[in-house]
């Protein structure tokens, strides 16, 4: 069981994970999670990289069937929909959240878009996502399994059925989400899924950016969606850039010194700083514009340091230095 995981009750068990905004924002991050590789359960993705942004975040788990029922239907029953939308409700009720973003790859990328155009959210960040789910899972992966699950057979009718969720959700909207899609533009998924979605996208139309890396398997979203989607979280949310740099790393002798700078996108922007030492906290600077600490290594044992940016509206973000180790 996931650290801090919890287990929402309605028609279905929805098992999530909810990290709550220090700052009390009326923002939203939704991420929903791509299919696991076989032999291994459904995980939570994403948690890494979005842990910089103090900002509500709602990871939702699909470990329903086999492997996964891409949060919508048993046996054509809509019931696992029916649950995660009253989740994602109650998690909005209780934060009093007006703005929604959801989020995901591949098959998070597919849910992504289909909750976020039904059901009205503000903005939608997908990766590689599948369009057509009875060509993908059975033409284009042999995933029968999920199949038998999703819709009761691997019939031609359940292939069908299976193709027309999507196209048929998007043709009775009314809803206009801004929609950011990235994906390789040598992958297949490009020719198979995204150019018919974007052609649905067009006819409704309801606007998208389409974003095209430069790589053909569709495995490599995992390499560069990360960085694209944090920068459109930073974007959409107002938060503050923070990278830090550390004059010295690995082994240091006691008494030696590090000297961390850290950068942000604005001069006016706070810095705040965490010292640990064998992850006990030891020390810490307040919010203020100096964006330099320097410590002497003073005893030994293993050493990081935190720093937290925050900006006129109350956003923050925190990133950790390299370990030092000190002799």
């Amino acid at each position: 069981m996931f650290k801090g995981e919890k287990v929402f009750e309605s028609e279905k068990s929805i098992k999530y994970l909810f990290q709550k905004s220090y700052s009390k924002t009326n923002s939203l991050v939704i991420i929903f999670s791509a299919f696991p590789t076989k032999g291994k359960q459904p995980a939570y993705n994403f948690v890494r990289t979005l842990s910089e942004f103090d900002c509500n975040k709602l990871f939702i788990l699909d470990d329903f069937g086999s492997r996964a029922s891409y949060y919508l239907c048993e046996k054509k029953d809509f019931a696992i929909e029916r649950s995660v939308i009253s989740l994602i409700n109650f998690i909005m009720k209780e934060n009093d959240i007006d703005l929604v973003i959801s989020c995901g790859s591949s098959k998070g990328g597919y849910a992504a878009l289909y909750y976020g155009i039904k059901y009205g959210f503000d903005h939608i960040i997908a990766a590689s996502p599948q369009y057509y789910l009875g060509d993908y899972l059975l033409d284009q992966t042999n995933s029968q399994d999920v199949t038998l699950f999703m819709s009761g057979v691997s019939a031609d009718e359940d292939h069908q059925f299976l193709n027309e969720i999507m196209p048929k959700m998007i043709e009775e909207t009314h809803n206009k989400p801004t929609i950011f899609i990235h994906l390789g533009k040598d992958e297949p998924h490009y020719e198979n899924h995204v150019k018919p979605l974007l052609a649905k996208l067009d006819a409704v139309p309801i606007n998208y950016e389409l974003n095209l890396g430069d790589y053909s398997k569709h495995s490599d979203v995992g390499k560069f969606f990360p960085t694209i989607l944090k920068e459109n979280i930073r974007t959409l949310l107002h938060y503050p850039s923070l990278e830090i740099s550390q004059s010295t790393n690995g082994k240091q002798p006691i008494g030696s010194q590090c000297t961390i700078e850290a950068k942000t996108d604005s001069e006016n922007n706070k810095i705040a700083w965490y010292v640990y030492r064998n992850h006990d906290r030891i020390d810490m600077k307040n919010y203020s514009t100096d964006h330099q600490l320097s410590i002497t290594f003073d005893q030994a044992g293993k050493y990081q340091v935190k720093a937290f940016a925050i900006n006129s509206l109350k956003h923050k973000v925190s990133v950790s230095s390299e370990e030092i180790e000190v002799f």
